[in-house]
């Protein structure tokens, strides 16, 4: 509990200086509360920081993906501390992938704010004293928005969690005495603080396009549909669970199924949110690819904005293209299997001719493979023998691809090394999109309805909503993906499946895996594929390249931090750990 007691230490905010992007202020100085809230100069900033304390999910865990612990990846630096997390070497101690900290600062600043704007008196020129409490009330909205969030993020990660709802001063003894709420205690919690939301937020947020990642009323209605598929899973409605803190206890079959309807019903709000103008706030980008490099789109609900910068390029392309790294997370064997044809039909290994051909259309917007081509950049190739390059399987260490293929998904492709000035982007990680939201709306549809029902007029069956996106992803009126399935459990492996590759290196993979109990998948080898050419000639065989890969049943929730549960024994730890 020593980082729990350590954040709700009383906040003295940061007096900032302006900044080109409301998420890169920092502070440099000290002011007292009354100082902040009550000037116009500088109400806004503790707002501001409250979302310094969001995670994106570019390269953060020691130089990779977190989807690098997953089935899908790989990581190409053999010291990333990712692989200590795939492998099972992991400890309530050094736990790799801790988001406990992060998120009870997020929870601290934004109940610090909102405390401010509640009792400290704000003068704003021109401003009458309704419009100055309007304005109070919306900044107040996105910090609901913004604790949501963060306790979703701790729900996830390790159940229950403890709840604080209001901001404690230093040495108050309800700290001594804070327990994690149960399960279902901290899924009411985030529903009651996203209603909270929604009421003072608009669609837009607030600055319009310069507000582009500040929470509205859609990250609200997002979040809370989000954490209602999580409370509906099977990780946290298994009959035989006694432990309130790992989820509901001994649900039955009529509580978990009323639980996907009240995420399904979630989910359709989300998707038929309404603007003043009666138009749809959230729509599919026209284009999967170019999707990652537009700011700002209105497919992106909820997301974490980094200052322009070439990084991620340098580190995600290939050797022969960045400035002086390369490689970074690369896609497995696995996930380059899992892509449908083109015609939506199941993909079967093929010839080295015909593997990449014919696919899923987001196969080529996703995968860097032997032969592809990065729009002007050129051509890579990842064979080795006659004519290989840097950028060929194991050429480079800790650059070079060590499964044969590179990860070309969220990459601006304008970013040219080569150049004097290669030119920079920004890049806006998604942790909640429209693709995500209507895969889980089919997730809950299904499993509360079947494929094919819509009894309560939400405007899309289960069967309508993976054929959205994938309409969206280039497929047409004749794809095969779903023309056979009928049953609600075929319909549940396909929706498994799309979700694996639309959403693929989003962090949604590694949470989904276990929310659906099937950690057997991160127990099974990690294959490649290598290409050798030969007097002209191309030869490939599929090798292993982790044999190393551990899950085991305590890896379903994460450890509570050991320092946390050792100075108050009131934070029980995790099974397992």
């Amino acid at each position: 509990m020593k980082m729990l007691t350590r954040i709700v230490v009383t906040m003295i905010i940061a007096m900032v200086l302006p900044a080109c992007h409301y998420l890169d202020e920092k502070p440099y100085d000290w002011a007292q509360p009354v100082d902040v809230f009550s000037m116009e100069a500088n109400y806004e900033k503790p707002v501001n920081q409250a979302y310094s304390y969001l995670q994106g999910g570019f390269n953060r865990i020691s130089g990779a993906f977190l989807d690098a612990a997953t089935d899908d990846g790989m990581c190409t630096v053999d010291a990333s501390a990712i692989h200590r997390l795939s492998r099972g070497y992991i400890t309530s101690s050094n736990p790799v992938v801790n988001c406990w900290s992060s998120a009870y600062k997020g929870i601290r600043q934004a109940l610090f704010v909102q405390k401010g704007l509640s009792e400290i008196d704000l003068v704003l020129n021109n401003k009458t004293s309704d419009e100055v409490w309007a304005i109070k009330n919306r900044y107040s909205g996105e910090m609901y928005c913004l604790r949501a969030l963060f306790e979703f993020d701790l729900l996830r990660h390790y159940g229950g969690y403890p709840i604080l709802d209001k901001y404690y001063m230093l040495g108050d003894p309800e700290l001594n005495d804070k327990k994690r709420g149960s399960f279902a205690d901290c899924v009411s919690n985030i529903t009651r603080l996203c209603d909270s939301a929604a009421k003072y937020l608009d669609v837009t947020p607030v600055g319009g396009n310069g507000g582009y990642g500040r929470m509205t009323k859609g990250a609200a209605l997002a979040i809370k549909a989000k954490t209602l598929v999580f409370a509906a899973s099977p990780l946290f409605n298994q009959n035989s669970n006694s432990n309130p803190l790992a989820g509901y206890v001994s649900p039955g079959s009529a509580a978990i199924t009323e639980r996907w309807q009240d995420a399904a019903e979630a989910c359709a709000a989300v998707i038929n949110l309404k603007n003043t103008a009666g138009k749809a706030v959230y729509a599919l980008h026209a284009n999967y690819e170019k999707l990652f490099v537009t700011v700002p789109n209105n497919e992106y609900i909820v997301s974490v904005t980094a200052p322009k910068s070439t990084d991620l390029e340098n580190r995600q392309y290939p050797p022969s293209l960045s400035k002086n790294s390369g490689g970074g997370t690369v896609p497995s064997q696995e996930f380059a299997d899992a892509f449908t044809k083109a015609d939506g039909s199941d993909y079967t290994r093929a010839d080295l001719a015909a593997q990449y051909r014919n696919r899923d259309p987001r196969f080529n917007m996703v995968m860097g493979f032997n032969g592809a081509t990065y729009a002007g950049l050129g051509t890579i190739f990842t064979k080795r023998g006659e004519d290989a390059t840097m950028d060929a399987l194991n050429a480079v260490v800790d650059r070079s691809t060590n499964t044969g293929y590179y990860l070309r998904k969220f990459l601006d492709l304008n970013i040219n090394f080569t150049k004097a000035s290669p030119g920079t982007a920004f890049h806006v990680f998604p942790m909640i999109r429209l693709a995500d939201i209507l895969l889980l709306y089919a997730e809950a549809m299904n499993e509360a309805y079947g494929p094919d029902t819509d009894p309560h007029d939400f405007g899309l069956t289960a069967r309508a909503a993976v054929q959205k996106v994938r309409s969206r992803a280039g497929f047409t009126a004749a794809d095969k993906y779903l023309q056979d399935v009928v049953a609600t459990s075929e319909m549940r492996i396909k929706i498994k499946n799309e979700r694996r590759i639309e959403l693929a290196f989003e962090e949604q993979r590694y949470f989904d895996l276990r929310r659906w109990m099937e950690g057997d998948k991160l127990n099974q080898p990690v294959n490649g594929i290598q290409i050798e050419q030969k007097n002209g000639t191309l030869t490939a065989e599929y090798f292993t390249v982790d044999a190393l890969r551990r899950f085991e049943t305590k890896m379903y929730l994460h450890p509570i931090p050991l320092n946390e549960t050792m100075i108050l024994p009131g934070i029980v730890q995790n099974p397992g750990w």
